[in-house]
């Protein structure tokens, strides 16, 4: 039997994408990070745009330092969020940055690559193709939901782009993120209880060996988390053929693979499905939809591995 996360560990949710008045948000850095931990958050990581920052450490949430870096692949302008895996940095408390072509991008990630982790942004709001991107093979992920730009404006869901590279032997995993903002300041209840409120609508649940940000990353490189907007993934193997989850209760249950080869169940308060392969050479995956529509993304089990 093959799991897509271990079975030991602890489930800690968090949000790897976020801003603050260090850069287009219109919160303060703690005020931020604060309202993350005040909700239930395990780990946080404030992204501001070209901006590195560390931060006090949180009494119940744990901390990622990372940055949202702009450059280019092509012709077209890129977003990365870019996360510290060790304890030193190699960047200065309030460092900025500027990259002002592919060659500067390039450059870039091939320097940090080994202490840094590398994540695409919101593919479909960067009207990306996968022509634009396929020379890069350092992302260890790209955000399969965004939710600022899916309830704004219907464009941050890239499970499209996703499964285009996996068709081509990416081994991306899908994550979830808010890239909030908080903007709509004049509406009644922001920050966070106005119509226009853009945080706690996406996230990931990462299984990590114990709670810390060493584990945290360690699990991220592992691909052992998934991608929701509300539903569970409880477990979800493949054994002898066959793909079993079970989930908290949903609508649909979708297994799918490289090809058009899908599973699926469909009705109410489902929470587990079971089926046989259908003709999945490369990998098999779950998403799993509940009766407002959130859906919940699980990595892949590639097969070859099984």
């Amino acid at each position: 039997m093959v799991r897509f996360v271990p079975d030991e560990g602890l489930w800690l949710k968090g949000n790897l994408h976020a801003h603050s008045t260090l850069s287009d948000g219109n919160l303060t850095p703690d005020r931020v990070i604060a309202a993350y931990e005040e909700r239930g958050y395990d780990f946080f990581a404030l992204t501001d745009h070209d901006y590195y920052a560390r931060y006090a450490p949180r009494e119940k949430m744990i901390l990622i330092p990372g940055f949202e870096l702009a450059g280019y692949m092509g012709s077209k302008r890129v977003h990365l969020n870019v996360f510290e895996k060790g304890p030193v940095s190699r960047f200065a408390q309030g460092q900025r940055f500027s990259i002002q072509d592919e060659e500067e991008t390039r450059a870039f990630i091939e320097e940090y690559q080994d202490e840094y982790l590398f994540m695409l942004n919101h593919p479909d709001w960067s009207l990306l193709e996968y022509r634009d991107i396929e020379a890069y093979d350092q992302f260890f992920a790209l955000e399969v939901m965004n939710w600022g730009t899916e309830y704004y404006d219907g464009i941050g869901e890239g499970s499209y782009f996703w499964e285009t590279g996996l068709r081509y032997g990416r081994r991306w995993g899908a994550i979830a993120t808010d890239d909030n903002h908080n903007g709509y300041t004049d509406e009644p209840g922001w920050p966070f209880g106005n119509t226009g409120n853009d945080s706690f609508g996406a996230w990931i649940m990462v299984k990590a060996k114990v709670r810390t940000r060493q584990a945290i990353i360690a699990a991220l490189e592992a691909g052992h988390y998934y991608a929701s907007m509300g539903p569970e993934i409880h477990s979800f193997t493949v054994e002898d053929g066959w793909a079993e989850v079970h989930c908290s209760p949903v609508s649909r249950i979708i297994f799918s693979g490289e090809n058009r080869n899908l599973r699926r169940r469909l009705g109410e308060n489902l929470t587990h499905f079971r089926a046989p392969l259908r003709g999945n050479k490369e990998h098999v995956k779950v998403r799993i939809i509940d009766e407002k529509g959130k859906t919940a993304y699980s990595n892949p089990i590639y097969l070859k591995d099984v």
